[in-house]
């Protein structure tokens, strides 16, 4: 699909200059995966705001109006000056509520203290039609998931995945269904900035409970490697990386 004549290549642009529903960003991380085209563009779209200093903060706001967490910036006439009051008001409010992952969140190096940290990971919910909401103590099978994170230790590469309680393995980053390939850990990028991870991925788990994990390492590894490291460990286990910054989030998989 070349991307003159792809659809969706307007979606892509659009999220960037933050106009697009959550409607239209759920489809949007639905086909990505799919287009290699669309996919290059939106990563060269990352790439060039990452070359920027001043897009940090503005970044985060993309993001969490892609995901319909925030709400787009509206042009203030001076007969609503009032109004916009209120709405500051109200939502500083919402942004001062709890973090669900609060005490979690935070990549912590293997055998360092389980605190919270810059390094966070954010676990997004992602729906047709609906804005997208901060994942908690539970999801649903078929739950489409989406991922942001912050690198200020620079590591070079990254992995996300989910372990339930019969150790059947669920990976999102890299994403993997065909046995016969063995990808290898995606490129992570540095800063404090949120990096987004833009596809949202879905598995139909078989248990009742789920240890996400996510992995940020100095050393590449494939997920076939990841798995031969994962056998004779619990679960919740992080992998055995020298090095290596994890953290995991346990949850219950609801009906």
């Amino acid at each position: 699909m070349n991307t003159v004549s792809c659809p969706m290549r307007g979606h892509v642009d659009n999220h960037f200059a933050r106009r697009l529903k959550p409607r239209e960003e759920h489809s949007l991380r639905e086909h990505l995966p799919g287009c290699g085209a669309c996919k290059s563009i939106y990563e060269r779209h990352l790439l060039l705001r990452r070359l920027d200093p001043k897009s940090s903060r503005g970044d985060q706001d993309r993001l969490g109006q892609g995901l319909g967490l925030v709400r787009p910036p509206l042009p203030v006439a001076p007969a609503a000056a009032a109004f916009s009051v209120l709405a500051v008001l109200v939502l500083g409010v919402m942004a001062t509520r709890p973090d669900p992952f609060a005490h979690t969140e935070g990549f912590t190096a293997r055998g360092g203290a389980a605190t919270a940290s810059s390094e966070a990971l954010r676990v997004y919910r992602v729906r047709p039609g609906l804005a997208a909401e901060a994942v908690g103590e539970a999801i649903r099978p078929g739950d489409e998931l989406a991922f942001a994170y912050q690198n200020p230790r620079a590591r070079k590469w990254l992995l996300i995945y989910g372990v339930d309680e019969h150790n059947h393995v669920y990976w999102f980053h890299p994403s993997w269904s065909d046995p016969d390939t063995n990808p290898l850990a995606v490129q992570a990028f540095e800063g404090m900035a949120l990096h987004e991870l833009p596809e949202a991925i879905s598995h139909t788990f078989d248990g009742k409970r789920l240890v996400l994990h996510g992995v940020l390492s100095d050393e590449r590894i494939s997920v076939k490697q990841a798995e031969a490291l994962m056998e004779g460990r619990a679960p919740s286990d992080p992998l055995p990386l020298p090095g290596a910054e994890n953290t995991s989030f346990p949850m219950r998989v609801e009906p």
